[in-house]
């Protein structure tokens, strides 16, 4: 027993050793790179008085990598996605906002021709009405992203914008969240410094501390972007019993899908103007539904978040909060994909010579169109989904293993 004591503490004593020599090492590597930094911010403009006094107290937080880098147990799909964000509770917010803040919302409506329920949803769906802005230091969290390599370029922009902000706002923002998304609406620096407005005219533009601020300036970056005040964001759809799923992505307008058999659900009409529009072709679920037409405003909605889902729900939010529509009600027998079962189709398509990209977990657009040409070559369904099919005849959908 003695010896056996002695062995594990010479293991824990070990590892402890290569723990701390790891991190040291971590810990100098992160000081060169502070040092690189320097020089570019120095060649973009930074004052050097600036590093000097803000490089000190930047702080390498692990946490920040960490959550960066974690992978979901399931992938993401429309129904988990949208069970805590689609809730009577975040209308009933959503109608206190607007009866508290009237005055601004229809003024910054009109000034920038943006309908309120947008806003009022985008302000739920980043920071659930300010209750959550995020308690991370912004110079840590942009410093420790741009300084891990993952996305290292994209950081060290928004590093570089972070440290513009605190050069030229008077009361500058010091804290945010995990990835440097700022206030209420958790603009990232560049975002801050190409479109922050100062509503309330009191010389700073503040995201956190200002609701007129925060509502204008969310309001400026849609209407900069293009958004269309006489569009919707999109429309939920019913396809004719016959629909060629292969056309899910298509893009087409609103008058050739009515001549697909493409309505509206709930029997309600497109509007004589929304003929001419282009519209894409949505099915976050394949050919289980729900089916989205989605317009030009949904790409500004998408500029926010590049998440499908993330967009799809903002807008079906703000119709909730205008009254035009109630949630979606999810089927009972859906059952979600785990991203490990996920990650074996992609290796496996991968393998096959379907699919050349990153095995991650995603269904982006490359593995959406390496699934449409193994179901066409399997003579399948072809509507781009991971479903039971496709999974049976690779072997991987486990039946037994059921999402609690």
């Amino acid at each position: 027993m003695k010896k056996l004591l002695k062995s594990m503490r010479c293991v824990f004593f070990a590892g402890a050793i290569l723990c701390a020599v790891s991190a040291h090492a971590q810990d100098e590597d992160f000081k060169k790179w502070q040092e690189e930094f320097k020089i570019r911010a120095l060649k973009e403009g930074i004052l050097q008085k600036t590093l000097d006094f803000y490089m000190p107290k930047m702080v390498l937080q692990e946490r920040v990598i960490a959550t960066d880098v974690k992978k979901p147990e399931y992938i993401r799909n429309f129904w988990d996605y949208i069970a805590t964000r689609l809730t009577q509770e975040k209308v009933k917010n959503a109608q206190k906002m607007k009866n508290t803040y009237t005055t601004w919302l229809n003024r910054v409506s009109k000034n920038y021709h943006v309908p309120k329920e947008y806003l009022l949803a985008l302000w739920s769906m980043e920071t659930n009405f300010g209750s959550f802005m995020g308690k991370t230091p912004l110079l840590d969290s942009l410093g420790t992203l741009a300084y891990h390599p993952r996305r290292r370029e994209f950081f060290t922009k928004e590093l570089l914008a972070y440290f513009r902000i605190l050069e030229s706002e008077p009361y500058p923002p010091i804290l945010g969240a995990w990835d440097g998304g700022i206030g209420n609406f958790q603009f990232m620096p560049t975002t801050f410094m190409a479109y922050a407005v100062d509503a309330d005219s009191n010389g700073t533009k503040s995201l956190t501390g200002s609701i007129p601020d925060s509502l204008a300036s969310a309001a400026n970056y849609l209407h900069q972007m293009g958004w269309q005040e006489s569009e919707p964001w999109g429309r939920e759809v019913v396809l004719s019993v016959n629909f060629d799923y292969s056309l899910i992505g298509e893009s087409k307008y609103v008058n050739e899908w009515q001549k697909m058999g493409v309505k509206i659900i709930g029997n309600k009409k497109f509007s004589d103007s929304e003929s001419v529009i282009l519209a894409k072709l949505r099915a976050p679920l394949g050919a289980d539904g729900p089916f989205f037409l989605t317009y030009p405003n949904f790409k500004l909605l998408n500029r926010w978040n590049k998440l499908e889902l993330y967009a799809l729900t903002t807008g079906i939010l703000a119709d909730m909060i205008a009254g035009r529509r109630t949630a979606p009600v999810r089927p009972e027998n859906f059952e979600p994909l785990k991203t490990e079962e996920f990650q074996k189709l992609q290796q496996i398509l991968l393998d096959k010579g379907y699919y050349a990209d990153a095995v991650d977990g995603l269904l982006g657009t490359n593995m959406r169109k390496a699934i449409r040409m193994f179901q066409r070559d399997n003579n399948m369904m072809v509507d781009g989904y991971p479903n039971s099919q496709v999974l049976t005849k690779l072997n991987i959908h486990n039946k037994e293993e059921k999402y609690e």
